[in-house]
């Protein structure tokens, strides 16, 4: 039964990770576009990511993003008060000192080495972006982060702020350049471009252009109470890099959101599944033909803060509040409408159109998407996970979404995964696709009359 359960609950996981096209935690992929830009030089020792940045680093990148390593650089003297400023950094400081933009730890002490806080940075990011927090300015040094959160520049995947390292600091550098600053140009990049600052912007401010393009189109959608669609997934998996089993699904969905209340949500999906076991390895377990290639209805339900599985006459619930698990991840965050998918997450985006169709190509950074992997894990019920005999890392993952008249019409996802659960490597290769979507009122939710009869997972443990 404990297999079961677990099976359960990574099925749970992965189908948050199909729905939700945004996720978190390694940005080494932003590290690498900065480092390209010229804005981000790293150490002796590579990018350092997992490490918290030091005061004196996040100066170093404030002084980049206002355009101004240049003009710092050119500074003859040092003649800031600050006695602990290294000298490879002492124009850098300088600079902010002249501009009024830092203030020490003490009149003589800047605080080189101490390190820099979410706040700290967020704030010296709305600075880049042209934002003042000075007296009558457009935000308060203490509403930093809701104000970063609002225009974008802090969302759901790129700021941790209980253990802030350069990691956030390179995917919310990325991510601040891809927004308008206050002065109107299309986002911080290009008005760096056009000062001078950046000779060569790589491509990326097309990458973030295509990037607008496709939140516009595919968030017409993105408030939509009511959908539903039909959902075709195929799987191969190995276990210690012996090919184990493959896995055909498809799925008939249909949700209805309630965005205020999301623990009212009501979901089903139902439909079957094709499972086919490495023959040699059924032959060793001592299966039989039959038992290595089965079939089985299945369908999945949401209702009143409860997830249902029911699979070969086998009903099972577990208590699962989409509010906290959300909320954990940071999923209900305010803010602008790229927040619903991150541009730290992407790697490389492309468009192509054709009679009246778009269709767009995202690849997804697996390192970064992985974090939220594990925090959504982690915001299941402790009875159901074991975070020692289950953890999951995905591989980069590419989406071809298509449009057409501004409405989300089909979507293909491809990703690999690696897993260990009860200690045993699991290796995964996925595909899904997503077809015959459609929103509003003909929508309609068909839950069974029996779900109060499914068994809490907590007594099937028992």
């Amino acid at each position: 039964m404990k297999r079961m359960v677990r099976l359960l609950v990574l099925s749970a996981v992965l189908a948050s990770a199909l729905a939700i096209s945004a996720f978190a935690a390694d940005f080494t992929h932003c590290a690498d576009a900065l480092h390209e830009l010229g804005l981000f030089q790293g150490t002796e020792s590579g990018y350092e990511l997992d490490r918290a940045p030091s005061r004196v680093e996040a100066g170093v990148m404030l002084v980049r993003l206002l355009g101004a390593e240049e003009d710092a650089l050119a500074a003859e003297t040092y003649t800031a008060p600050f006695t602990d400023v290294p000298n490879w950094a002492k124009p850098y400081v300088q600079y902010l000192y002249d501009n009024g933009l830092v203030n020490g730890e003490s009149e003589t002490i800047y605080g080189t080495d101490n390190p820099c806080t979410a706040q700290h940075y967020a704030t010296f990011l709305l600075r880049a972006l042209g934002y003042s927090d000075g007296e009558g300015g457009d935000f308060a040094y203490a509403d930093a982060m809701d104000f970063a959160r609002e225009i974008g520049v802090v969302d759901m995947a790129n700021c941790d702020e209980d253990n802030f390292l350069r990691d956030d600091v390179v995917a919310m550098s990325y991510t601040a350049l891809s927004i308008a600053p206050k002065t109107g140009e299309a986002d911080l990049l290009s008005k760096l471009a056009e000062e001078g600052a950046i000779q060569d912007t790589k491509g990326y401010d097309q990458l973030f252009a295509d990037y607008r393009s496709y939140l516009a189109a595919a968030g017409s959608q993105s408030q939509e109470e009511k959908m539903s669609m039909a959902m075709d997934m195929t799987m191969s998996m190995s276990l210690a890099g012996v090919p184990y089993m493959d896995y055909a699904m498809n799925l008939d969905a249909a949700v209805d959101t309630d965005l205020e209340h999301m623990d009212q949500t009501r979901m089903a999906m139902t439909g079957a599944m094709e499972v086919t076991i490495n023959p040699e390895l059924a032959a060793q377990m001592g299966l039989s033909q039959e038992e290595a290639h089965t079939t089985s209805d299945l369908a999945y339900y949401y209702a009143d803060g409860y997830y249902y599985v029911s699979m070969d006459g086998e009903k099972l619930r577990m208590p699962l509040s989409f509010e906290e698990v959300m909320s954990q991840t940071e999923l209900l965050s305010t803010g602008t409408a790229g927040q619903s998918e991150p541009i730290c997450l992407v790697k490389d985006l492309s468009i192509t159109s054709s009679s009246g169709v778009d269709t767009y190509t995202i690849t997804y950074a697996g390192g970064a998407m992985s974090g939220l992997v594990q925090s959504v894990m982690g915001a299941m019920p402790a009875e159901t996970v074991d975070s020692a005999d289950a953890s999951m890392t995905l591989g980069d993952a590419t989406a071809v979404v298509t449009v057409e008249d501004d409405s989300l019409t089909g979507m293909t996802i491809s990703m690999t995964m690696e897993m260990t659960v009860e200690n045993v490597p699991v290796s995964v290769s996925l595909e899904m696709a997503v077809s015959d979507i459609s929103v509003g009122n003909s929508v309609t939710v068909t839950l069974p009359d029996d779900l109060d009869t499914y068994q809490d997972i907590t007594a099937a443990q028992a």
